[in-house]
């Protein structure tokens, strides 16, 4: 009896561990933060395994004005779905070359980032009947940016269209692993997830404005549970018997966060993050804190592995974006080059008349700031000189 429970227990685990194995592939984390004063910022990575001419990675921002019409794509590849045509303009990470973007904002100032969502994504039934209102699960976030101003106009919008898994656009062959949910934020601060699972349709309010991968958003809540000790400020002394036991330093409170890649670890590590972060007033020290939150869950190359398909291959932070919406300023930065850089939403999509595209991979920048020294007016070498004892 020992020994067969001890079998399940293995066989649970090597499940376990299957599992995450398989959803290290494409890794997403987006955050989203509220100054003192209101303005609202969103920051989100997303981890890949690249390779050398894999059109699956944006090589550009793409610029969509008003007025461009979109073709849903059913389960069988064709683009005979939903048809519609952008209200809005938007800009965004484009996918495969074309104007369907995995994340963006649009002239709104409304976000929306697609997120990896693999072994429990189940989208809605195709049937024939509701083709005109049916798209496939890459084309929601373009969907989105361009037809809604705020939270509100995504919910009721959403329950009218239904979403289909369909061909994958990257080969057009089928890819079960092409999965997704919706990470979505508007300036007013509003946050919402959309998740498909069992073939439902699943909305969840989301005030602390992070989300990863699976599990699915309300095991994530969940989950927080189990980390409840968490806490910003020092652990105190504890006195055991006549000895008395302290941290070895700062950061005691936070003894036990998870500093591993997986979903649910990256989740609570940003929850913690976002939560215990000192509140901040002003657009520049709001971007300022979205991107220092967002850069602790940068994965270097080698970090986190995989050879289940008999090829090691290794994901990594592929590129990292960051929105004022205030100011529509779309930022990002990809994994050779840190610098930031932005587009202008406002300015972007202005007199623009057709789709257009900015290059994402660029080569690094480093300013030589050698000719700005100055003298050190307040230095007095004789305050330095050794004193007689």
């Amino acid at each position: 009896m020992l020994r067969k429970t001890m079998l399940i227990k293995v066989f649970v685990l090597l499940l376990v561990c299957v599992m995450f194995i398989g959803t290290t592939a494409e890794a997403c984390t987006s955050i989203r933060l509220i100054t003192t004063d209101g303005k609202v910022f969103y920051a989100r990575t997303m981890e890949f395994y690249p390779s050398e001419g894999d059109p699956a990675h944006p090589d550009s921002l793409s610029v969509v004005p008003a007025g461009t019409m979109f073709f849903g794509v059913l389960p069988d590849g064709t683009q005979k779905g939903l048809v519609w045509t952008a209200k809005y303009g938007f800009v965004g990470m484009n996918s495969s070359g074309r104007p369907v973007v995995a994340d963006g904002m649009n002239e709104k100032g409304l976000v929306v980032g697609e997120l990896e969502f693999p072994g429990y994504a189940g989208y809605q039934e195709y049937k024939v009947e509701y083709a005109d209102r049916t798209l496939s699960q890459y084309e929601v976030a373009t969907w989105i940016l361009g037809n809604f101003a705020n939270i509100q106009e995504v919910r009721q919008g959403i329950e009218k269209i239904r979403v289909s898994s369909a061909n994958n656009i990257r080969s057009g062959s089928v890819d079960l692993n092409l999965s997704f949910h919706y990470a979505v934020h508007d300036k007013d601060g509003d946050s919402l997830v959309i998740e498909y699972v069992n073939g439902e349709l699943k909305l969840y309010d989301n005030p602390l404005g992070v989300l990863t991968n699976a599990p699915t958003f309300d095991w994530m809540q969940t989950n927080l549970k189990n980390y409840i000790n968490i806490k910003a400020f020092n652990a105190p002394a504890v006195k055991i018997a006549d000895v008395t036991a302290s941290g070895f330093g700062q950061g005691t409170g936070m003894l036990g966060l998870p500093g591993d890649f997986t979903p649910p670890s990256r989740f609570v590590r940003m929850m913690a993050l976002t939560q215990s972060a000192l509140p901040v007033t002003g657009s520049a020290a709001g971007l300022n804190l979205a991107m220092t939150i967002i850069n602790n869950v940068d994965i270097p190359v080698g970090a986190v592995r995989d050879n289940s398909s008999g090829k090691t291959a290794y994901d990594r932070t592929l590129w990292t974006v960051a929105a004022d919406l205030q100011h529509q300023r779309y930022y990002f930065r990809n994994y050779d080059n840190n610098d930031w850089r932005y587009v202008d939403v406002a300015q972007a999509l202005s007199g623009a008349t057709q789709v257009m595209t900015i290059p994402v991979f660029t080569a690094p920048e480093y300013k030589n700031i050698t000719n700005t020294r100055v003298n050190f007016t307040n230095y007095d070498p004789a305050l330095y000189k050794y004193q007689d004892r």
